[in-house]
């Protein structure tokens, strides 16, 4: 089974702004939940009641504040650049869409977006940026879910999936 899943990785410990974040990007927080284990995390991904509600999950770990998000949208949002440079850190997005083969990653790092790349199907549909030093073995045209894994690991904010790892998680 391919994934289906984006993850912002916010160097440092952001989990108290993450609501503020979600704001800033015109979500409406109806409620937040703090869950104990990771199994309760990824069933309260799960939610969605409709179209125009969905659930996100935060958690901090290893020196990063990770923002799953099954929407896949947030990553690429211009917020990051705000938050970089107001935090004075790197802010790591990707997205894995097994579906239509899509990967790709976005690095903003104190205000500026040093990367952007997509690969959709073994075709690069956006290529901004130099490549980072933590992917120069990398083939877009035939990255999938264990190269965008590994980038995640070599910057130094390695994603474990949720219901596997965490002990605490804000939802």
């Amino acid at each position: 089974m391919s994934m289906h899943i984006s993850v912002v990785s916010i160097q440092g410990d952001h989990l108290g702004e993450i609501t503020d974040v979600l704001r800033n990007c015109r979500y409406v927080i109806e409620d937040t939940v703090t869950v104990l284990t990771g199994e309760q995390a990824a069933r309260g991904l799960n939610w969605n009641p409709d179209r125009n509600r969905v659930a996100k999950a935060a958690y901090y770990a290893s020196g990063w504040t990770f923002l799953v998000d099954p929407e896949l949208v947030l990553m690429t949002n211009d917020v990051w650049l705000e938050c970089s440079q107001q935090w004075n850190n790197r802010v790591f997005g990707w997205v894995c869409e097994g579906a239509s083969c899509t990967y790709g990653l976005a690095v903003f790092d104190s205000g500026s977006k040093r990367r952007e790349v997509f690969s959709s199907d073994g075709e690069i549909v956006v290529n901004v940026g130099v490549r980072l030093p933590e992917e120069t073995d990398i083939n877009w045209k035939e990255a999938g879910e264990d190269e965008i894994l590994e980038i995640a690991k070599r910057l130094g904010a390695e994603y474990n999936p949720i219901a596997d790892h965490l002990d605490e998680s804000q939802m």
